[in-house]
């Protein structure tokens, strides 16, 4: 065997065990993380595609990934769909998730994760696209297996893998069009023109803000001519003229793009399409969430909302590298087709920034894996190799502490710079920290401290008595269907109050000073950096102050 396939195989091995990585601690995420606050409603309204024939249900998102989640339901167990529950509520999507996940006779377990294993397997891919981009641009299979590795130790794609969030999905389809277009540049070929095309259209079957990924090709291509680059169909004469044979290249590309996407919705549902793009473009006419940043609450966010949001989500050894790599990227901008590398990212972030849409950093997760490749330029640092190769190991074992750390909870995941959970929650809520998934936390603290019964204010579409969870309920959002619970005697032995992170906040309550006065009181325990325990015992008007808000 020749030096350069040993060479090869250790390369493909190393990645193999960084993959391997990835999926044990998508397990344990698995394992220790309830519903999230969505993910009822994405299962069933791509189980009803499968059964009923119908994309009505959940239109705000297009199908193609609903389609995957569902898809070991449909050819595995098969439960009954709720047509019953459909009809009562007039196909709330709702309703129809809840009772779906818990109302089919099966463990929510049992239906959720072999679908949340699928979104899995989607975020692996994308540390593989990241890894062979990196591999073909820099000519180096060490910047493959640090590129592959940033993105396996990179907390948010991890947890965003595990939850059934479009994110994922248009982040691998978006990245894959990009570097796609990067090889077509140097070679066009039929192949990669088809390739690409279907890339660009599983983006959009994937999530409407795949448009901004668009943009960002186009912007890409347009600076790559202005450079002397040329974007043309496979067997352009070099003569004809170049703004014409890119108008064509465009063309065929947004056909077949096109084309890929109206198979998303079996061709007869394609207008369904558009009417999910309408209600995205007038999310605020359907009275859409709060948003909250530095102690601020807005319903028109803010566009500098990213800015802020990014350096305290995204792990400090890739933003390190990925600084440090752009020194190394001037020595491949005269010829390395750095536009597609470069544009496309900053045109969606912009766009992301512009809309203000500001729900979380899943929002601008398609930016970050351009991040991992950037960063993996390190291994290439040209005169300073060396010393670059230093600072890359470095910054890759900054990133697998900050993993290791985040485990198995990397939904609430921040940087040092915000000071972990706790920190990061004095600058922003929602999806960053609290998507109602940490009701199994609760259910093993509980236990472990014989506590019998709680005051909650709980967010999310989980559902407390599904982990014998006993509770007197508070103001809260998020609980579809009637609100359940019991009352804790006064003279309880034990009064311990459990409120959920983006509800002490006030995030989405109609009073959001409903929980001001335990801000800034210790919790007995953070449990997965979104749920609070107070322990009220021998606080009497504390105690008063809760019964008084479960009578409201």
């Amino acid at each position: 065997m020749t030096w350069h396939r040993v060479r090869s195989a250790v390369a493909i091995g190393a990645v193999m065990v960084l993959l391997a990585w990835f999926w044990s601690r998508g397990e344990q995420f698995l394992a220790a993380n309830g519903p999230t606050f969505d993910e009822p409603v994405h299962l069933a309204a791509g189980y009803s595609y499968w059964t009923t024939g119908s994309f009505r249900l959940n239109p705000e998102h297009p199908p193609l990934l609903k389609l995957l989640w569902a898809a070991p339901l449909v050819f595995g167990d098969r439960p009954a769909y709720p047509y019953d529950v459909a009809a009562a509520t007039r196909d709330d999507h709702w309703h129809i998730g809840t009772a779906l996940l818990f109302g089919s006779g099966r463990a929510p377990r049992a239906l959720l994760d072999p679908a949340r294993r699928v979104n899995l397997t989607l975020g692996c891919c994308v540390a593989l696209v990241a890894g062979w981009w990196a591999y073909r641009y820099w000519g180096s299979r060490l910047a493959g297996i640090a590129a592959c590795a940033f993105a396996t130790a990179d907390p948010n794609l991890l947890a965003l893998s595990c939850v059934l969030t479009t994110d994922v999905g248009l982040t691998l389809f978006g990245l894959l069009a990009c570097y796609l277009l990067w090889e077509y540049a140097a070679a066009p070929s039929r192949g990669l023109l088809i390739a690409t095309g279907v890339a660009l259209g599983l983006a959009l079957g994937a999530k409407f803000s795949a448009l901004a990924i668009g943009a960002g090709l186009g912007a890409a291509g347009f600076v790559y001519a202005l450079r002397g680059g040329r974007l043309a169909l496979p067997g352009t004469p070099t003569g004809a003229p170049p703004r014409r044979a890119a108008i064509e290249f465009a063309f065929r590309l947004g056909l077949i793009a096109l084309v890929t996407l109206a198979a998303t919705y079996g061709f007869v549902h394609f207008d369904q399409w558009g009417r999910g793009l309408k209600f995205q473009l007038t999310r605020a006419d359907h009275g859409d969430g709060m948003m909250y940043l530095n102690g601020e609450l807005s319903r028109t966010g803010w566009y500098h909302y990213f800015l802020v949001l990014l350096p305290l989500k995204v792990p400090l050894g890739l933003m390190v590298a990925a600084a440090l790599g752009a020194g190394a990227l001037r020595r491949s901008c005269a010829s390395g087709r750095w536009e597609f590398l470069l544009i496309p990212p900053m045109v969606f972030f912009a766009l992301a920034s512009y809309s203000r849409v500001d729900l979380g950093v899943r929002v601008v997760l398609p930016v970050v894996p351009f991040l991992y490749t950037l960063g993996a330029g390190l291994a290439c640092a040209g005169c300073c190799r060396c010393a670059g190769r230093g600072l890359l190991a470095v910054c890759l074992v900054w990133s697998f502490v900050s993993a290791v750390r985040a485990d198995p909870h990397p939904i609430a995941y921040f940087n040092e710079i915000a000071g972990g959970p706790r920190g990061g929650l004095r600058y922003v809520a929602d999806s960053n920290v609290d998507w109602g998934q940490g009701l199994p936390q609760l259910k093993d603290y509980l236990a472990s401290h014989g506590i019998g019964a709680v005051y909650l204010s709980y967010f999310g579409t989980d559902r407390p008595e599904a982990y014998g969870i006993r509770f007197q309920p508070l103001p809260t959002y998020g609980r579809v269907g009637a609100p359940g619970g019991e009352t804790i005697p006064a003279d309880a032995p034990r009064h311990v109050l459990v409120v959920s992170a983006n509800n002490l906040l006030g995030v989405y309550l109609n009073d959001r000073d409903t929980f001001k006065w335990l801000r800034a009181r210790e919790p007995a325990a953070v449990l997965g950096g979104c749920i609070y325990v107070f322990d009220l015992t021998g606080d009497e008007d504390a105690v008063r102050r809760v019964r008084a808000l479960s009578a409201e």
